[in-house]
């Protein structure tokens, strides 16, 4: 089984993920690990593509949907993870990891599983909600105690827990899938 560990990172967060990831499954199988950014070269075909990227817009940011277009990630099997800035039972994080599901099942991929953990908040975030507070004072992101106190929490991810339960995850997704195929 040949598996492609893709990850996009902005702040490190998903990067911290991928690695733990690459750890635990590298001796189990052959895999290789990309940082998107990093990658322009074609590449070849894997039995197993794990995706990972940050959420934005409630869904996989830019450099991942371009990335799954340009290496035409249709009809594959994957795997999804992401690390958003809330906790991963909010309904943010929630959506957005099913916004990922669905926009790959839309390509006709096979989704085995998906994760998502919070991840530190990039700071320069703030300032945006910040300004469009300023500009629109019905904007969805308000700077309020409960997104103060998200921040706050935020800074500790992706944590010890974080890094086992991707490395859980991982052993899980290799075993469903080995069995499913």
């Amino acid at each position: 089984m040949k598996i492609l560990i893709a990850y996009s990172s902005k702040t490190k967060n998903t990067k911290k993920v991928a690695l733990e990831l690459f750890e635990e499954i590298k001796d189990l199988t052959t895999v290789d690990i990309i940082d998107i950014k990093k990658t322009k070269k074609q590449l070849p075909n894997y039995d197993l593509y794990i995706l990972g990227c940050w959420v934005d817009k409630a869904t996989a940011n830019k450099n991942m949907q371009r990335f799954v277009e340009n290496h035409q990630i249709t009809n594959k099997n994957v795997a999804l993870f992401m690390t958003c800035g809330v906790p991963d039972t909010h309904y943010h994080a929630i959506d957005s990891i099913n916004n990922f599901k669905n926009l790959m099942i839309k390509l006709n991929n096979n989704v085995i599983d998906t994760f998502i953990c919070q991840g530190k908040i990039d700071p320069k975030i703030l300032i945006v909600f910040k300004f469009l507070t300023w500009r629109d004072p019905n904007f969805i992101h308000k700077i309020d105690q409960t997104m103060l106190e998200w921040v706050e929490s935020s800074k500790t991810h992706p944590n010890a827990e974080d890094f086992k339960n991707i490395r859980n995850w991982g052993k899980k997704v290799l075993t469903d899938f080995s069995n499913n195929n």
